[in-house]
């Protein structure tokens, strides 16, 4: 050291005594020491070196520098440079140097190096650290921390501090549940656990939209947020941790919930989406790993099972159907999620199963010439899978099947003719065969071809005889007959070749044509003619007979049409008119009455059904009156809003004043008496120190250290505590509250009146009622010690009024919408009625007015009422006509029918 040109003191003076604890960097991590006797080359003193520890430092500077005396509750540490720092209790670090320091030659040296020069001395206490057994050198990162006495709980605590890591926080915990620093320990642990709960949730948002989220950083996330409650429930971080994570938890059953919606989708559509329920399930795994009570999981895991176990009964149902064989059984049980094969393995070796046996069985048959049941074997292949082979299979086994029905239909045609040709009768031995399908008429075209010219012959004289029998249509049975006349014409005008021959038929038919439409036209203006058009439908439809033959009176039965024209234009239709009526005589409902009709009119005209409206307004001709009316009234249209005030007591602050807290002064008398415990303490231990005696010395140190810790104790209860207390001070004051009961209430009705029928309906009624409320405070001081705050606005009568309009508006229309459904089906009724009073006419005038407003659905009435028709007035063509078709097949998926077995032969 000499040759540093320093020179160390060979042996320090003895000073006051001081503890400390020692932090250091042991060979297994932060440690600590309790030394007792402290000294710091001798001295419990150092030197400020605060103006000089950026120059180089002499032996005059040295000398200069001021002293200082090192006390209890203040800080001696080695920063990263070397340079010693000493932190008193209540001021700023300031850079020092040891005391006892000699300078030989003049000799400069920094900060640090004079801090290598340190020297620290003092008597290790057994209670420290394990690992020390005496004053640890003072490098750099050392830190020394001073006490009136050894202080086993807080050097613990220093050490937790420096470690700075969840265990060494839980270690000290553990060990102090209750101790000065226990607080202020939980809060740095609760701290750190909420950093690293932030820190893996982090990391699980950042996974989250990849293919593999770590649920194992959510979780825990979770665990940490968990200790964060048990430290410092209800805190700040603890709240916001727990909410977030809550929020990725219900992130995650929204979207499981997303994949079950989605999966129900598939199951209508239907579509691919088995997938859809297995990722909700693996969803459900992941929030019940990370969260086992997470509120909404229950749920979740409850639709999933229902789902889950749904789907598995079905395959186990199929998959023992198709052990045994029983294919149908087996398609049935799987139909909801066929659609999954391609997913699931499982289905589709059922559907394959089910499509090679039907095949299979298809074959079989085709070969054997059931062709019948051949086919339906290939349609239940195809609802397992649809195939080309299947398919090519069914169209030929098609084939098959309807050239052998050809044939069969054509030889039993041919058979009926013959015997028609060996009666002589040529016209049905000729008709029986012409009246065959195209296909099947080429299997017999020879008969026909043969059986033609005396065909022609034959239905030519026989249409002479009607003309000559009916030479003026005096009733339906002539019209037939003529009818049927001009059919033979037709017939053997199509089938002649000579151009001659064809002339005279030509003639002949256009005779017939005029008889026919003179006839159709008298008819018609018949039932025109009838008063209120109530023939108007049967007059139109026997205007369109006659305008069918382009006869002669072509122009006559045209002019017809356009004088009838106005009638049918109302009569083809649901014709109604539409008025309302005011009843309430308040001008608060001014106008509401023909809005309501205008709002009734345009709701029906846009409904897509076959209605004529007719307002209130429109002007039509006397004879031509709609077939209904709606009689619409609005009985009730008011709203009231009386106003009820009440003046409300209250307080606001006006200011505030400081109050001394009794608290405080309790425990201020309280630590300077256990100050004056711990003086009394430190006295008794300089006394038996001066004297030697160590038993003594060890009571007074065991005093000193119990009154310490009473004196720590105090202090952070006074430190916790503040001196003063603000008091506020309130006015008593009132403001308004002002309670608006609305009562806004409409009431509307309407009947549907059968003019056609004479028949009065039944009113309907529609009411809609709503109570409000609305509070508007006012007059509210700013500083309302309650936290009012003027709120509310006066309610907006007319928007009220409006919003409850169009609800009344619509549930109206609507009911007038339903009843308006149900009219076709009065006026089918109303035909009903008449045909059983013996009304013919009557009844087909309703017929005809039905079937041009009649749903394509109502299959059983249309045909009743064209028969009617057919029967009474002759029509052959009807409005809006529905021919039902051969019914089509069901949807390959659902033949599921077993062929039947092949007859012996």
């Amino acid at each position: 050291m000499t040759a540093l040109g320093i020179s160390p003191v060979a042996a320090f003076a003895k000073g006051p005594s001081i503890n400390a604890i020692e932090l250091y960097d042991g060979p297994s991590g932060p440690a600590y020491v309790q030394l007792a006797d402290v000294l710091l080359n001798g001295k419990t003193e150092l030197r400020s070196c605060a103006s000089a520890e950026a120059n180089a430092i002499d032996k005059s500077t040295y000398g200069k520098l001021p002293k200082l005396t090192i006390v209890a509750g203040a800080t001696l540490e080695r920063d990263a440079g070397g340079v010693l720092r000493y932190h008193p209790a209540d001021g700023q670090a300031i850079c020092v140097l040891p005391e006892n320091i000699k300078f030989e030659h003049n000799a400069t040296f920094t900060a640090a190096a004079i801090a290598d020069m340190a020297d620290l001395r003092g008597r290790a206490i057994t209670e420290g650290a394990a690992d020390a057994s005496a004053a640890q050198p003072i490098k750099k990162g050392v830190k020394l921390v001073f006490t009136l006495a050894p202080d086993l709980e807080k050097a613990d605590y220093l050490l937790a501090e420096r470690v700075g890591s969840q265990d060494g926080w839980q270690k000290y915990l553990s060990k102090y549940p209750a101790a000065p620093h226990t607080d202020t320990a939980k809060q740095a642990l609760a701290g750190l656990c909420a950093d690293a709960g932030d820190a893996s949730l982090n990391s699980y948002r950042a996974s989250a939209a990849g293919a593999t989220p770590a649920y194992a950083e959510l979780k825990a996330a979770l665990a940490q947020q968990v200790r964060v409650h048990a430290l410092l429930p209800g805190s700040e971080r603890d709240t916001k941790l727990a909410g977030e994570i809550k929020a990725s938890l219900q992130q995650l059953v929204d979207k499981a919930e997303t994949e079950l919606t989605a999966y129900h989708a598939s199951l209508t559509t239907p579509a691919a989406g088995y997938s859809h329920l297995k990722v909700a399930g693996a969803y459900a795994t992941a929030i019940a790993d990370v969260s086992p009570t997470f509120a909404p999981l229950s749920k979740l895991q409850a639709d999933l099972a229902k789902d889950t176990d749904a789907f598995e009964s079905s395959v186990r149902a199929a998959q023992t159907a198709a052990e045994k064989k029983s294919w149908e059984e087996s398609l049935k049980a799987i139909q909801p999620y066929r659609q999954f094969a391609g997913e699931e393995p499982r289905i589709a070796a059922i559907l394959n199963g089910a499509y090679d046996a039907y095949f299979v069985q298809g074959q079989e048959l085709d070969a054997t010439k059931d062709w019948q049941a051949a086919i339906a074997a290939y349609r239940n292949a195809l609802g397992a899978r649809d195939t080309q082979d299947a398919r090519a299979a069914l169209e030929n086994v098609e084939k098959e099947y309807a050239a052998a029905q050809d044939d069969a239909a054509a030889k039993s045609a041919l058979e009926k003719s013959k015997n028609y040709e060996q009666q002589h009768d040529m016209i049905p031995a000729y008709e029986v065969l012409a009246s065959l399908p195209v296909r099947q008429q080429t299997i017999v075209k020879d008969d026909l071809t043969r059986l033609t010219p005396e065909y022609v012959t034959a239905a030519s004289d026989k249409a002479k005889d009607i003309a000559q029998l009916y030479d003026t249509i005096k009733g339906i049975g002539d019209e037939k007959a003529v009818e049927t006349a001009y059919k033979y014409l037709g017939n053997a005008y199509d089938l002649s070749t000579d151009d001659t021959i064809k002339q005279g038929f030509q003639v002949r038919i256009q005779n017939l044509s005029d008889e026919l439409s003179t006839w159709f036209l008298d008819r018609a203006k018949h039932n025109l003619s009838k008063p209120l058009g109530s023939g108007t439908e049967i007059g139109w439809a026997y205007l369109k007979e006659a305008e069918s033959y382009k006869a002669a009176n072509l122009e006559a039965v045209r002019d017809q049409m356009k004088l009838a024209a106005l009638a049918h234009d109302m009569h083809s239709k649901i014709s109604v008119r539409v008025q309302f009526r005011d009843q309430t005589s308040q001008r608060q409902s001014e106008g509401f009455a023909s809005q309501m009709e205008s709002a009734v009119a345009a709701g029906l005209d846009a409904s897509g059904m076959p209605v004529k409206i007719v307002r209130s307004g429109d002007a039509t001709h006397p004879d031509v009156d709609p077939d209904f009316s709606i009689a619409g009234d609005v009985l009730e249209h008011n709203i009231s809003m009386p106003p009820t005030v009440e003046s409300i007591d209250s307080t606001f602050l006006a200011g505030t004043h400081d109050v001394p807290n009794d608290e405080y002064n309790k425990l201020l008398r309280q630590y300077d008496s256990a100050m004056d415990e711990l003086h009394t303490a430190q006295a008794a231990l300089q006394g038996a120190e001066a004297k030697g005696q160590k038993k003594a010395v060890n009571e007074a140190n065991n005093s000193v250290q119990a009154a310490q810790k009473k004196v720590d104790a105090a202090r952070t209860q006074l430190d916790a505590t503040p001196k003063n207390h603000t008091e506020d001070v309130t006015r008593p004051y009132t403001y308004k509250k002002t309670t608006y009961n609305v009562v806004n209430r409409i009431v509307l009705q309407f009947r549907i009146d059968d003019n056609f029928g004479s028949q009065r309906g039944e009113p309907i009624q529609v009411v809609k009622e709503e109570h409000k409320q609305f509070v508007v405070l006012s007059d509210v001081n700013p500083t309302d010690t309650n936290h009012v705050k003027n709120d509310g606005t006066l309610p907006d009568r007319e928007e009220l009024q409006n919003q409850l309009e169009n609800t009344a508006r619509e549930e109206l229309i609507a009911k007038i919408r339903e009843k308006i459904i149900e009219l076709p089906h009065k006026v089918y009724e109303d035909a009903q009625r008449r045909e059983h009073d013996g009304y013919n006419d009557d009844a087909g005038e309703a017929y005809i007015r039905y079937l041009n407003v009649a749903p394509a659905e109502q299959l059983e009435e249309r045909e009743h009422a064209e028969q009617f028709l057919k029967e009474q007035f002759n029509f052959q063509s009807f409005p809006n006509e529905i021919r039902p078709t051969s019914k089509p097949s069901p949807p390959l998926e659902q033949v599921m029918s077993r062929p039947a077995t092949t007859a012996s032969k």
